[in-house]
């Protein structure tokens, strides 16, 4: 009798482990039978498919590959006029690694023009009316922001071959940032000697000033050409917390499997078994209430973030996932931008 006992005994260890295994190697281990309520079936996912009386949705800009050099391949930022300039990285292979497509978008949200930036030896500033083109030997400039106008105007040079006074330049330097409408700096090395570049606008026209450094020298960044350009938006940007100005209306389970988080910085990473599924989620337009659905996403609660629901996307079983977030940016002027993931941005806005 000990013996059957003990033979039932070892053949349900076996019977248990092998369940174990399988359970623990099996991809998908459960399904969702109950239907989706009725008030979510209406839900669609934004892009250039979806289809409303209220909203137009245009699909408006995909990168293909980002530098390394920029983390968020499109962004958004403010210019002349009320308009809003959307800068996209333009790399599709090394010899377009510093390019860029530039978007002008009216306070209406209308498209009114793009413009490529080649980098080739220059690389391009936007500067209030401007597109200032600066580079170790010089610089040039166009209109476009303002007018769209990509005549080539030379930027008028002084000092290049390093003939003033240091005083001179000193003064010089004073005054352009006491009168100048715009100016900025940037510095340069040339067979180990530090140069100095100023460019300012002034008598209508752009002009360069030059001064050779004692040694290496950094431009601070008040004086750099960034600080006349205000990102307001950036795809890409991740975060654990759902943005406020969108709410999770409702998460349907569809199936729940097993998926991984990769940490990265050699901690490989961790499976977790979950319920995957589509969420339900509404922001509002011009005043206006617009809802959309994911698929394809979790919803995990942690202690660490005050069971805060984190949002990802699983694109199939057994696959690491991909923090989500549902970014906009809504216009004072009442259109919005949505970008589903780094590489993606769509124009939204009211019918008329």
């Amino acid at each position: 009798m000990k013996k059957i006992w003990l033979g039932i005994g070892i053949t349900l260890v076996i019977g248990l482990a092998v369940s174990l295994y399988y359970y623990n190697n099996r991809l998908i281990i459960d399904r969702n039978d109950v239907p989706l309520e009725g008030r979510y079936t209406s839900f669609q996912e934004i892009n250039e498919h979806y289809h409303s009386a209220v909203f137009d949705v245009k699909f408006l800009a995909r990168v293909v590959v980002s530098s390394a050099a920029s983390p968020n391949p499109i962004r958004i930022f403010e210019s002349v006029d009320d308009q809003l300039i959307i800068d996209c990285d333009a790399k599709v292979d090394e010899d377009t690694k510093h390019d860029n497509r530039y978007y002008k978008i009216d306070k209406t949200g209308k498209v009114l023009d793009s413009i490529y930036v080649d980098y080739s030896s220059h690389w391009g500033n936007f500067i209030g009316e401007f597109i200032v083109y600066t580079s170790d030997k010089g610089g040039y400039y166009n209109s476009w922001p303002l007018d769209g106008d990509t005549t080539r105007h030379e930027v008028i040079e002084w000092n290049r071959d390093n003939s003033w006074t240091n005083e001179r330049v000193t003064a010089k330097i004073k005054g352009i940032k006491a009168t100048g409408k715009y100016h900025f700096s940037r510095s340069l090395v040339n067979q180990s000697v530090w140069y100095l570049q100023t460019y300012f606008y002034e008598d209508k026209k752009w002009q360069l000033l030059w001064q050779q450094l004692p040694g290496y020298f950094n431009v601070p960044d008040e004086e750099s050409p960034f600080r006349y350009r205000k990102d307001v938006f950036r795809s890409g940007d991740v975060d654990f917390q759902i943005p406020k100005d969108v709410n999770l209306l409702y998460f349907y389970q569809e199936e729940k499997m097993k998926y991984y988080h990769v940490i990265g910085g050699g901690d490989g990473g961790f499976s977790v078994y979950n319920w995957r599924g589509k969420g339900f989620f509404e922001t509002e337009i011009a005043g206006k209430k617009f809802e959309f659905m994911v698929p394809k996403l979790v919803v995990e609660k942690e202690r660490h973030n005050g069971f805060k629901p984190s949002l990802f996307t699983v694109e199939e079983a057994g696959s690491a996932t991909d923090l989500f977030n549902p970014a906009f940016y809504h216009s004072p002027n009442g259109f919005s931008f949505y970008s589903p993931s780094a590489k993606l941005l769509y124009l939204i806005k009211v019918r008329q």
